[in-house]
């Protein structure tokens, strides 16, 4: 799961009744609509609840600088607020201009000890197409698992296969599929830097580098592997190897394919009927839908019944 940040706090928030007079005199001025220059006293204001309920006007009202404001407030001292604009970025994301200082405030956000706000600072970053693939590369040496998973999303936003295959040893198994899944995601996948990950020793990283090879190619080097991987002991992989022969040679990879129609787990079989779907020109690949025809698998009878149509 990706690194998360609470939300801004809703408007109703900062209109709650309050004794502070600093918070009174915030919450009077917000129904103005106020500009940065009059929310900038609060937002620098010694009580971490009044910055809370600036930030909330900020994500209410949306003056011209609240981009940059809000980054400034991820290096905040409370926690609090540092969620509170956190989640106010992400809330606000397709609204704000990306602009140099609001790139420059989130890339200073990267080095904050909460992992909360270096995620969300990534998640901008990205979304708002300001960082590179250097920025992001760095990211990959976090101490946070989530924050590298987001580091990696963010370099397959830029198409930086290079820096992705760097992450392929990273040690945590959620970084190496995340790995796996970018690499067939950047805009010219190649099978190459999925190697290592086909013999990684978690099943599920190479399940997930084995399914990759639909996107990149499976060429015969990665064909063979892929073939041998039907014989693996976990479901997952098997399903995978299934999955990657679909832009295998049929000469190679049907007879491979009719033999595991008939595997013990449904999802596997699911993924060997889809893959025989491509390769149905093959009188083999056809005899062998037509049996799935039969599976005791609902939904493995509905995708073999599609190659009659």
């Amino acid at each position: 799961p990706a690194a998360s940040a609470a939300p801004a706090p809703p408007p109703s928030a900062i209109r709650a009744p309050s004794s502070n007079p600093t918070l009174l005199a915030l919450l009077s001025l917000a129904e103005e609509s106020p500009d940065l220059e009059a929310l900038s006293t609060y937002l620098e204001d010694s009580d971490p609840a009044v910055r809370v309920a600036a930030v909330a006007v900020l994500a209410e009202t949306v003056p011209a600088g609240a981009g940059p404001a809000l980054a400034a407030r991820l290096r905040d001292a409370a926690p609090q607020v540092r969620q509170a604009a956190a989640g106010a970025l992400r809330e606000l994301v397709e609204v704000l201009p990306a602009a140099d200082e609001l790139a420059s405030g989130l890339r200073a956000a990267l080095g904050v000890a909460d992992p909360a706000v270096r995620g969300a600072a990534l998640d901008v970053l990205r979304e708002l197409r300001l960082g590179d693939a250097s920025v992001y590369a760095t990211v990959l040496a976090d101490t946070d698992i989530d924050v590298r998973v987001q580091a990696v999303r963010a370099l397959v936003s830029v198409d930086a296969a290079d820096q992705l295959s760097a992450a392929t040893a990273d040690p945590a198994r959620e970084v190496r599929v995340a790995v796996a899944r970018g690499l067939a995601a950047v805009r010219e996948p190649s099978p190459d830097p999925l190697a290592p990950l086909l013999d990684d020793s978690d099943p599920l990283v190479r399940a997930a580098a084995l399914t990759a090879l639909a996107d990149t190619g499976c060429p015969p080097p990665y064909a063979e592997r892929a073939v041998a991987a039907l014989g693996d002991r976990a479901w997952q992989v098997r399903a995978g190897a299934a999955t990657a022969l679909r832009t295998a040679l049929p000469t190679m990879t049907v007879p491979a394919l009719a033999k595991a129609s008939t595997d013990p787990n449904a999802d596997v079989r699911k993924a060997v009927v889809l893959s025989l779907l491509v390769h149905r020109a093959d009188p083999d690949a056809r005899a062998a839908l037509a049996d799935a025809t039969a599976d005791p698998d609902a939904d493995v009878r509905a995708y073999a019944s599609r190659a009659a149509t």
